[in-house]
């Protein structure tokens, strides 16, 4: 199997920002990127990155999964941006693209906590391996962070949406798997019977708003998990403890 069909096969579910100012290496660059990645953002300087970055969250509730930025670049350089992100992520997952002269950024950049370096002039084999590396990592993170144990005997796949209980699945209708979904996505937070319902329905523009729907799929739900994991507020509403 050819480099390039070994990348497909653990890339093409993520996304990728890349940042370059020059122009014909910029739209070049980008195009092989596109070939490999599910979406693919790209800005012409570490300032327009950092706005597409945030924009990218703001709009899907998730970061981008992978950046690569070249380290000179006008109003904000490689160094800097990276900074930034981790400001934002921690995790996030980023590429430092550098030229021979830039070796004075490269201890910098490693103590930050970047993923890797890409060396100019840019090549295809070199390009293929550190992205196979750093797409490897992120599939070996999304495996192990996939299960959600409940408690003692239930576990939630995250990707699939299956409850089970002691390695048996516990079948959930639709509706029963979103509401969890939503409950677990955001712990902190307490849902009203009205945001659940909105969420829940909102492919169903005729159906009338009734606290009871809620109530009566929440309870539809509580006999098939502990039932203390879905917590009722007063004047709050619905949240979701698992610990």
């Amino acid at each position: 199997m050819s480099a390039i069909k070994r990348l497909k096969k653990v890339s093409q579910h993520f996304t990728l920002l890349y940042v370059e100012d020059n122009k014909a290496v910029r739209e070049s660059t980008a195009e092989l990127f596109q070939d490999l990645f599910k979406q693919v953002l790209v800005a012409e300087d570490g300032e327009d990155g950092l706005a597409l970055y945030q924009d990218y969250f703001d709009t899907n509730g998730v970061y981008i999964d992978i950046v690569i930025t070249d380290i000179q670049m006008p109003k904000l350089d490689g160094v800097a941006l990276s900074k930034a992100l981790f400001k934002i992520n921690r995790a996030q997952k980023v590429l430092i693209v550098s030229a021979y002269s830039d070796t004075k950024y490269l201890v910098e950049l490693i103590n930050i906590g970047v993923n890797g370096f890409i060396q100019k002039p840019l090549s295809f084999e070199q390009i293929f391996s550190v992205l196979s590396d750093v797409c490897t990592e992120l599939e070996e993170e999304r495996e192990l962070s996939r299960f959600l144990t409940l408690s003692d005997s239930f576990k939630w796949d995250h990707r699939n949406r299956v409850l089970s209980q002691r390695g048996l699945t516990i079948r959930l209708t639709e509706r029963e798997q979103t509401l969890l979904t939503l409950l677990i996505s955001d712990a902190t937070h307490s849902f009203t019977a009205l945001e659940l319902f909105d969420h829940l329905y909102e492919d169903d523009s005729e159906k009338e708003f009734s606290p009871d729907i809620i109530k009566s799929l929440i309870k539809r739900l509580r006999k098939k998990i502990p039932q203390d994991l879905i917590i009722n507020t007063p004047q709050r509403g619905y949240s979701f403890s698992r610990y």
